[in-house]
C-alpha cells in the first residue's frame, strides 16, 4: 500500500483531503464544542491545541503508515470549508483491516454529510486500497453514530459492556464491521 500524500476523495458535495493549515478556525470550533467531544475520546479542545494537532498531523500521508491514525479532512466542495474529519487506522500487524471514525461539526450534521463521506472512503478503501474488513466503535449511548453506521451497510458485530473508563465512568460501546465482499455485494445491488 502506498502512501498518497496527494490523497483526495470527491462526491457530489464534499472533498475528503488532507487537513490544511486553512481549516484551523473551522477544526478549533468544531473540536473545541462539548457537544462534539461527548462521545470522542478527546476532551474539548483549546486554540493551542488545535494549532499543536494540525501542525503535528495536518498534511499527513494518506493512508498512514500501519498502526498510526491519520485525520482525513471532510470539505465543502464548493467552498473547500472544513466541515470536519474522518479518522483512518490501518491495524499494525494486519494492514488489510482498517478502523475509521467520523467527526463532524454541529452545523454540518443531519444533511447527509458523513454518510457521503464515509460512502467515498470506503470506495478507496475496498478498491484503491483493496481492504478486507473495515471496523468503527462507538459508544453505545452514540445513537446517531449507530444509526448512520447501519445505514452505511455495516453490521453490529459486538456490544461490548463496560469495556472502556471513559470521562470518569465505565462505558459500552458497539463494534461494527463491513467485510469487502460485503461492501462489493451492496454495490451489485445497488447498480454501481
Amino acid at each position: 500500500m502506498s502512501e498518497h500524500a496527494d490523497f483526495r476523495l470527491t462526491t457530489s458535495r464534499l472533498i475528503l483531503r488532507p487537513l490544511q493549515p486553512s481549516d484551523l478556525e473551522a477544526f478549533a470550533a468544531y473540536r473545541a464544542d462539548p457537544e462534539i467531544a461527548r462521545y470522542q475520546s478527546w476532551e474539548p479542545y483549546s486554540l493551542a491545541q488545535a494549532t499543536e494537532f494540525l501542525a503535528k498531523y495536518g498534511q499527513q500521508p494518506v493512508p498512514a503508515a500501519p498502526g498510526g491514525w491519520v485525520q482525513i479532512g471532510i470539505a465543502e466542495r464548493a467552498t473547500n470549508k472544513l466541515l470536519g474529519d474522518c479518522a483512518l487506522h490501518l491495524h499494525e500487524h494486519e494492514p488489510r483491516i482498517a478502523e475509521i471514525g467520523v467527526t463532524l461539526s454541529a452545523a454540518a450534521q443531519g444533511s447527509g454529510y458523513a454518510t457521503e463521506a464515509l460512502q467515498a472512503l470506503f470506495q478507496y478503501l475496498f478498491t484503491d486500497l483493496q481492504l478486507h474488513r473495515v471496523v468503527a466503535v462507538t459508544d453505545s449511548l452514540n445513537l446517531p453514530t449507530a444509526r448512520l453506521l447501519e445505514r452505511i451497510g455495516m453490521r453490529r458485530e459486538a456490544h461490548f459492556r463496560q469495556n472502556i473508563w471513559f470521562k470518569g465512568a465505565w462505558g459500552d460501546e458497539f463494534q461494527y464491521a463491513l467485510l469487502r465482499e460485503e461492501w462489493l455485494a451492496q454495490q451489485k445491488s445497488l447498480g454501481h
